[in-house]
């Protein structure tokens, strides 16, 4: 298989997204896990459904170049999109 998510901003998303365990208070773990299959399984942008609860807008800032899932309350999973593959993939608390 071949793997679309490329790259982890940090230590703490990559081994949630590897062995499910979190440091990530308040967050939704199932979730999480969804909105990274959602993401792992994307050939493009365009293959992230356009629902609300899952939101993708593109950040700007010190983030642009940047998109944003919603995970639940602050939480967000935020990435960049490159030839097919998210990298830099990143839970944060948003708010």
């Amino acid at each position: 298989m071949i793997h679309v998510i490329v790259s982890f901003a940090n230590r703490a998303t990559e081994r949630f997204a590897v062995k499910g365990k979190s440091k990530f208070a308040g967050m939704d773990g199932a979730r999480a896990m969804a909105r990274l299959q959602l993401l792992h399984a994307a050939t493009a942008l365009e293959d992230i459904p356009p629902l609300k609860s899952v939101g993708l807008p593109a950040l700007a800032g010190n983030r642009q170049g940047q998109w944003a899932m919603t995970i639940n309350d602050p939480w967000r999973l935020v990435f960049r999109f490159h030839d097919g593959h998210a990298e830099d993939v990143e839970i944060v608390d948003y708010h």
